[in-house]
């Protein structure tokens, strides 16, 4: 039944996050890069004025994290994690020369707490542990445009994450301090999550 619903009713995140920014040539950050195939669809479909690219690239060896595409239960992961980088560097030389994408290798949080620029779309792809999202959210909420989009990947689902990312949305959606835009449910089938801020 769900292959049923996913087949007739799915639509690409990408197509969803045009239906709803508004902005022409925005400003995006992407927090979780991985291989940075998401980031090219971010940068040939919206034409961002500049896309700043955030992702530690590093491997955890804590239990929680096996399963996931960073744990380091092989102790070699580290390796392809720095190959992830170099790859991603590479692929997207052109444009960091043109300063039109900005790579940084490191922690959404200590990204943050550098950060000067306001956004008008954040995409939240990193670490999907509850503790991780809500701190993402949080820091969004205060470097978002007041127009802007912040949207979440892999909502609704469980993962080795333990729906961390449900349940941030959740809390902030308690607190009253978001506003859900768009979120995956069986008739609309994305695994995203668009909110604003209030």
């Amino acid at each position: 039944m769900k292959k049923i619903f996913k087949k007739l009713f799915s639509k690409s995140r990408i197509d969803l996050i045009q239906k709803y920014l508004s902005v022409k040539n925005p400003v995006i950050l992407e927090i979780g890069i991985h291989k940075g195939d998401f980031s090219e669809q971010l940068l040939q479909k919206l034409n961002p004025k500049k896309l700043i690219l955030v992702d530690p690239w590093i491997a955890y060896s804590d239990l929680i994290y096996q399963k996931s595409w960073y744990g380091n239960t092989q102790h070699s992961n580290q390796n392809i994690q720095d190959q992830y980088f170099l790859d991603v560097n590479k692929r997207f030389e052109k444009d960091i020369l043109e300063n039109k994408i900005q790579l940084c290798r490191k922690t959404s949080d200590d990204f943050f707490l550098e950060n000067k620029s306001i956004f008008d779309l954040i995409y939240i792809d990193g670490n999907h542990l509850f503790e991780f999202v809500k701190k993402d959210i949080e820091n969004s909420i205060k470097f978002i445009n007041n127009d802007g989009l912040i949207v979440l990947d892999d909502y609704g689902l469980k993962g080795w994450w333990l729906d961390g990312i449900t349940k941030a949305v959740k809390y902030y959606e308690k607190e009253k301090t978001i506003k859900i835009i768009s979120r995956h449910n069986i008739f609309n089938y994305h695994h995203q999550c668009i909110i604003k801020k209030i």
